[in-house]
């Protein structure tokens, strides 16, 4: 083997007689100043950024309104609700720390960036750029899981549904603000940045991808697919799947004892497959349900519920396997037809002044 300082020096060597007989560009390109490429790099993270914050306003401004009008079928899963949304320097990803640090003036204390229409905390006149300081006389902390134990008090508080004084700094100086938290599913819904075409549930909260935000063409799409979400949550289905998985596993589990028995070592496979198998068993019906538990949330929380069925086309024509080829989700088709067949259930009760309450198997 070539000492590592001679196995360099061939590289290069191999490199530069590569370049000599390779063709080069024939005109002219403009050379580029580091210090200018800098400045753009900055602006272009900049403009990421705001589209980010841009996109989880909206998130939230629809998820409010979902979340707020879903309660009856979260059961016990609801707490108060504030609709506001703080950071301090260390609440974005490590990438846009400085970024957001420079374009927000953040530091160590919490900073209101969001208020959320129509919600309480507009109502009660918080505003964007006020620092958090105490609630109900609990100073702000700051430092290591600082954010956690923000959380934690925030959620204490509002469990009671009753006023809650926010101490905050606005101009420089300190303000007092009341604000009357209302009940809402206890679900937490995030933006994640990736670029991907999907939101999740699981079981605690529900994500939404960027790359989905992008997709949506109206508020009413993006309330179909969190009201999907929602209902994942609401109906239980991650922790029924886990279950499901468990009883598999125990079932290959014996499987793999009784083979053993046999003198034959699985290397638990029976118990790994018996997990998968049970883990995926219903995830087209729980698909189903979700869609359709999903649709009379939407309806409560005021978004029009005709159009539902037409974002599956546009999501076959986004992804024109999924016409054709049903996996863990029902196909494209499918989902069309139930849901239209779904609005027509919705609006059959709302002629007759009945209750929407999605209907139980007999």
């Amino acid at each position: 083997m070539l000492p590592v300082r001679s196995t360099l020096r061939l590289s290069a060597l191999i490199s530069s007689l590569v370049l000599i007989g390779c063709f080069s560009p024939q005109t002219r390109a403009p050379s580029v100043n580091n210090a200018t490429t800098d400045a753009e790099t900055k602006k272009q993270q900049e403009l990421v950024v705001e589209d980010y914050m841009s996109n989880y306003k909206k998130l939230q401004n629809v998820s409010s309104r979902i979340i707020t009008n879903g309660t009856d079928l979260c059961g016990e899963k609801t707490s108060g609700y504030y609709g506001f949304n703080y950071w301090n320097q260390d609440g974005f990803k490590p990438a846009w720390k400085e970024i957001t640090k420079s374009k927000y003036n953040l530091d160590e204390k919490f900073k209101i960036l969001h208020i959320v229409e129509k919600s309480p905390a507009e109502k009660a006149a918080l505003k964007e750029g006020d620092v958090l300081v105490s609630i109900n006389h609990w100073l702000v902390p700051v430092g290591k899981d600082a954010d956690k134990q923000l959380a934690q008090k925030l959620a204490e508080q509002a469990k009671s549904l009753g006023p809650v004084e926010l101490a905050v700094l606005r101009d420089g100086a300190e303000q007092k603000v009341s604000i009357t938290p209302v009940k809402s599913c206890d679900f937490q819904v995030h933006l994640s940045p990736d670029d991907t075409k999907n939101a999740y549930a699981d079981g605690n909260n529900i994500v939404m991808y960027k790359g989905m935000m992008d997709f949506f063409k109206t508020d009413e799409e993006m309330a179909l697919v969190l009201s999907h979400e929602l209902a994942h949550n609401a109906m239980k289905h991650i922790d029924a799947k886990k279950k499901n998985a468990t009883t598999g596993g125990v079932l290959g589990l014996l499987l793999d004892i009784a083979a053993a028995t046999a003198g034959v070592n699985t290397n638990g496979d029976f118990s790994r497959m018996g997990a998968g198998i049970a883990g995926n068993a219903y995830s087209v019906e729980f698909e189903q349900e979700a869609d359709y538990v999903g649709l009379y949330i939407m309806q409560k929380s005021g978004f029009n519920i005709d159009n539902a069925a037409g974002f599956w086309r546009r999501m076959a024509v986004n992804n024109s396997q999924a016409i054709t080829i049903k996996s863990s989700h029902p196909t494209t088709p499918q989902r069309f037809v139930a849901i239209e067949e779904t609005v027509k259930e919705i609006k059959g009760k709302i002629e007759k002044g009945a209750a929407l309450t999605p209907e139980l198997k007999k």
